[in-house]
């Protein structure tokens, strides 16, 4: 249950009062089994209680918000997720000695350094939110503590508290519990025992409230008021009083406002006239500004509902047009707009001249919605193996590691990456690989897509995903291997043969012979009329569909060779990132998925994946057009290239499709089309020397027509 819908015993709804008497404070208990919102990892690799956010109806993944407070329980060695501009704080919470031989804890590293600084637990340990934070367990699971601040918005103070019961207080031999609230918002989390709070104990309107282990007391108040009071007492249960010897451990955590909410400063205080005045200036602006909002569901963040919010006035000032030219009136001055202002050589901010409305409104650049989410992929930190061994890895849980292929120059690896999502129970393993040729770059975020949308939950067997094959070409921008030579046409590879053939070999047997399904993200083909193959060629509901049986030395003929059903699907083009190709790509790889029952498509979620890719037809294209065989129109000389067709137009025999022209700007060759067909590929490289390729050419399947059982290529 939400807090603001929550009521306590003493006062009335809390968080939502109109017109809050700043004099009162609210407070309520939070508890486990009815307030905490609970939320397994995608990854399976733990779980999240989120116990508070402020604003209370801020989605901590979309939306900004003031600060968060939550509980997780990590089972394996993870990576957090980034938070620019936040400040976190987590505390690791002590291991049930009579559950546990041995503490459980973790150790932290932050922007990608060797060294892990170890957490004891109950000692906060704080870092930015923005910096790569990777977590390494020992004896786990661990439970911790979380808890987010915006830096710019306010801050917090976060401590432990050991207190004892009154009649033990008295004796002096523990820490008091008493204490002072001095901020808007105070968190107070019972780790251990059992505990009674009292605010304002000398007060008329003071407050008591009982807790146990794991339970949260939430207090907002108006922090311009007077202090609050606390006195927290150590009980035997719920509602008793203890003797001495009675202990209980607490978290406390005290919330400042700042100076901003949401980037916006809080002006002084000032008489109700000017109030007035400057709100009317206020919302004229806003209604002629009309700036764009992170999203549609989000008003901003407010200050405790305890006082009264007041919004500074914005610093874009529209321009006037008089006779043709642009003048920009005086800006009205805000009283604390000096506070803001850079002291950089006089000079005056520059957005406080800007005109948008002079823009063209396409011109004005708004930030994809996705950009805007705070969550980044669930990825665990990798290992390092030999090889892959699919049953290594646990059930349930996406595991990143580094495979060594073969050793380099320097005698180091040459390591692959894998990902490896283990469902719930075994079933079929689906390879799914990019780049091989290593300036093929769509595979790479197609295969992110398809991983961040699986939930171990729901996933039966396993998918094992290579983002990037041909790991030295892709660090060159270059299509080939090491030696220049074209990869997908040296396997299986021979394990003393050059080093282009070695490296296929150890990629085959170790990555490859644990696929019993293949999807490799090249070319739209499918093999010798066989069924399976054909069905995964077809599920992905590409613009081409080419029979054809993978050449020799391709990946998926040697992965075909081997018993594997294989297909390759082409993405777009070199060197770029196309999100329509990437999405129709990913829906084809999740339908595959379906097909084998490992996936149902209903898990997707569509409303994620829109704010990818901002079109209508997300599934695929509306046809496929079937090809029996294709083939490579070549040049015969060199100089630079100008190819006409673009990739899935239709082309008639007898039109021209390419020219070859010299550095001095004359023709020296022209290419035409030798029969109707369709352009599958072609080449996005004007340098051409003599045989390299123009096009690639499918021979569009005519009715009635009965395909060959083998049908090869002249690659």
């Amino acid at each position: 249950m939400n807090p603001k819908e929550q009521e306590s015993d003493n006062e009335g709804p809390l968080l939502q009062s109109e017109s809050p008497d700043p004099t009162l404070i609210q407070a309520i208990v939070l508890k486990p089994e009815t307030d905490y919102h609970s939320q397994l990892w995608k990854n399976g690799l733990g779980t999240t209680d989120e116990i508070a956010i402020y604003p209370p109806d801020k989605d901590f993944i979309k939306d900004d918000f003031f600060w968060r407070f939550s509980t997780n329980t990590m089972h394996a060695n993870c990576n957090f997720s980034v938070f620019p501009g936040y400040e976190c704080t987590t505390v690791i919470l002590p291991t049930d000695e009579e559950q546990a031989k041995s503490k459980a804890y973790f150790s932290l590293s932050h922007q990608g350094g060797e060294s892990f600084t170890k957490i004891q637990p109950l000692f906060p340990y704080s870092w930015h939110g923005e910096w790569a934070t990777t977590c390494k367990l020992t004896n786990s699971p661990v439970e911790c503590l979380q808890f987010m601040l915006r830096r710019e918005s306010g801050k917090a103070q976060v401590r432990i508290e050991k207190i004892g019961s009154f009649e033990t207080d008295l004796q002096g031999d523990v820490d008091s519990g008493k204490n002072m609230l001095f901020g808007a918002f105070a968190l107070v989390y019972v780790v251990e025992g059992f505990i009674s709070v009292i605010l304002d104990e000398n007060h008329a309107h003071s407050q008591k409230f009982e807790l146990k282990k794991g339970e949260t007391l939430f207090v907002e108040r108006d922090e311009d008021a007077s202090p609050t009071s606390i006195l927290l007492n150590a009980t035997n249960q719920v509602g008793q009083s203890a003797f001495s010897g009675i202990e209980a451990t607490v978290v406390v955590i005290q919330i400042e406002e700042g100076k901003t909410f949401g980037g916006i400063l809080q002006p002084q205080q000032q008489s109700q006239p000017q109030q007035q005045e400057q709100q009317q200036q206020q919302q004229q602006q806003e209604e002629e500004e009309s700036p764009p909002k992170r999203f549609s569901n989000n008003e901003g963040i407010v200050p405790s509902q305890r006082r009264p919010s007041h919004r500074r006035p914005s610093l874009l000032v529209p321009m006037e047009q008089e006779g043709g030219a642009i003048k920009a009136p005086v800006p009205v001055q805000s009283p604390t707009q000096d506070l803001d202002k850079p002291k950089r050589m006089g000079l005056e901010r520059r957005d406080s001249l800007i005109n948008m409305e002079s823009f063209d409104p396409n011109a004005i650049y708004e930030p994809p919605a996705f950009a805007l989410i705070h969550k980044d992929t669930d990825m665990p930190p990798p290992v390092t193996r030999d090889k892959l061994e699919v049953d290594e890895f646990p059930l349930n849980t996406i595991s990143t590691a580094w495979i060594k292929i073969m050793t380099q120059g320097l005698s180091e690896w040459l390591k692959l990456p894998i990902i490896v999502c283990r469902g719930t129970e075994d079933g079929p393993v689906v390879g799914i690989t990019a780049a091989v040729h290593g300036n093929e770059l769509n595979g790479v975020p197609c295969i992110h897509r398809v991983i961040s949308q699986i939930d171990v939950s729901q996933l039966k067997g396993t998918v094992v995903a290579v983002p990037c094959v041909n790991v030295w070409g892709f660090l060159r921008f270059q299509r080939e291997f090491a030696d220049g030579r074209d990869l997908n046409r040296q396997f299986p590879g021979k394990e003393d043969g050059f080093s282009s053939q070695v490296f296929s070999h150890h990629l085959m047997n170790k990555i490859i012979s644990q696929f019993n399904y293949m999807i490799d993200l090249h070319t739209a083909s499918f093999g010798r009329n066989d069924p399976v193959g054909a069905k995964m060629a077809k599920l992905q509901q590409p613009q081409i569909l080419l029979h054809n049986s993978g050449q020799d030395g391709t990946l998926r003929s040697a992965a075909a060779a081997r018993g594997i059903k294989a297909i390759t699907v082409e993405i777009g083009n070199p060197q770029t990132f196309q999100d329509r190709y990437i999405q129709w790509s990913f829906m084809g790889v999740m339908r595959i998925l379906d097909h084998f029952e490992m996936y149902d498509l209903k898990n997707i979620n569509m409303a994620e994946i829109q704010a990818f890719v901002n079109e209508e037809n997300l599934n695929g294209p509306p046809h496929t057009v079937l090809c029996s065989r294709g083939f490579w129109i070549y040049t015969k000389t060199g100089g630079l290239l100008e190819v006409y067709p673009g990739v899935n137009k239709l082309v008639k025999r007898g039109e021209i499709i390419a020219r070859i022209k010299n550095m001095f700007g004359n023709v020296i060759d022209e290419y035409f089309s030798p029969c109707t067909g369709v352009v599958i590929g072609r080449s996005s490289n004007p340098v051409a020397m003599a045989g390299d390729r123009i096009v690639h050419m499918g021979v569009i399947k005519r009715t009635g027509e009965v395909l060959a059982k083998a049908a090869k290529e002249n690659y």
